[in-house]
């Protein structure tokens, strides 16, 4: 008998554990700015996980869209620091809206 905790997803006894509820998760690219966010997962390669985990963003980290340059990069607010990422990069992080809208 395996025991986890309540909250601890599992796929049963010997699968993987599953992946993150993705539940009203939307592409960073879509969220206006101003807007606050949960990040929920990155749909991508180690590479790109590694390096936002080492911006701090990992799953239930909140923070902030600064800004936009349409194609271009995004600004976000991540405690009190500010991170441009590119492109690609909001297409692939899979965040949930928070309640928060800030004013920055």
């Amino acid at each position: 008998m395996t025991h986890t905790t309540p909250n601890e997803p599992t796929g049963g006894e010997g699968s993987p554990p599953r992946p993150p509820d993705r539940g009203s998760a939307v592409p960073l690219a879509v969220v206006a700015t101003g807007q606050e966010v949960e990040f929920v997962c990155a749909r991508a390669g180690r590479g790109l996980q590694h390096r936002l985990a080492e911006m701090g963003i990992r799953p239930g980290v909140r923070f902030t869209v600064l800004g936009r340059d349409h194609p271009g990069p995004l600004i976000i607010s991540l405690k009190n620091a500010r991170f441009v990422l590119g492109r690609g990069m909001v297409h692939r992080i899979m965040v949930r809206p928070t309640s928060g809208r800030t004013n920055h």
